[in-house]
């Protein structure tokens, strides 16, 4: 399944995503023309000149089909049998904290390199693109599996993201997911509830699966007011799926009614 996204439909013949400099004021997009004539847009996943994500990376996501995803852990392929779910800690820890969960693509070629010209690179460009992609994803997720993630989105009574600890929003000088989050919240129509805290510090992409879990706990407190309210929940990559469902569980422990998730990867 190679083409579920509105948004790759939309992009034929055309060499950057409408809604992101929808987004800008005038002012800004006039310095981002003279900046352009200066130093051209180059594709965060290939180079290519041109536009910030091509047609050729767009194309080559391998989207995860929601008719057959796991709905625990958002992994592929997971509706008879989650490969994923079978690693002992992973399947309880998310099953118990999310109710539903929903990932965009698989972490590889080219959403790596992506992600990282977005978080470390400060290509914050990317952050309407990224929104886009997660809001295609669930569109298309309820109206093609009903059943399994209807209401996903459109049940959804606000928004939540997993935010950045303070020392990654000094480090990066603005927090990924909520400028992600932002757009998602204007494309959706879903209010935007920053509900989350993170404590801690320093970065997980180096630690096992055991490690993200200990290091995980007691990260996150709820500083909005939650009770009773269905969330959508969004984060950029699920990888052992310690921290949206920490996330997740501190959430429905200050009240919430139900907690989905959403990533616009999953490693497997």
């Amino acid at each position: 399944m190679k083409s579920h996204l509105n948004i790759l439909s939309r992009l034929q013949g055309a060499g950057a995503l409408p809604f992101a400099d929808e987004l800008l004021p005038f002012a800004e997009r006039v310095a981002r023309e003279a900046l352009e004539a200066l130093s051209p847009t180059r594709c965060a996943g290939c180079e290519r000149a041109g536009a910030l994500i091509c047609q050729d990376c767009l194309a080559a996501l391998t989207l995860i089909d929601p008719r057959h995803s796991c709905t625990r852990c958002g992994a592929p392929f997971g509706d008879l049998l989650c490969t994923e779910c079978s690693v002992e800690g992973t399947s309880s820890a998310m099953s118990e904290a999310l109710d539903r969960c929903l990932a965009c693509a698989v972490y590889a070629h080219p959403l790596p390199r992506i992600i990282k010209a977005y978080k470390d690179a400060g290509e914050r460009r990317l952050a309407p693109y990224l929104a886009e992609l997660l809001y295609d994803t669930a569109l298309h997720a309820q109206v093609v599996a009903p059943e399994r993630l209807g209401g996903v989105l459109s049940g959804a009574d606000a928004v939540a993201f997993v935010p950045a600890t303070a020392a990654a929003f000094r480090r990066r000088g603005f927090d990924h997911m909520e400028a992600i989050a932002r757009p998602f919240c204007e494309l959706s129509g879903v209010p935007l509830l920053d509900a989350l805290v993170k404590y801690g510090h320093g970065d997980q992409r180096e630690l096992g699966r055991e490690e993200r879990r200990e290091r995980a706990q007691g990260m996150y407190e709820t500083v909005e007011d939650v009770h009773g309210r269905r969330l959508l929940l969004i984060d950029d990559v699920i990888t052992t799926g310690a921290t949206m469902a920490t996330a997740s569980a501190e959430l429905k422990r200050a009240g919430a009614a139900a907690v989905d998730g959403i990533a616009i990867a999953r490693v497997w």
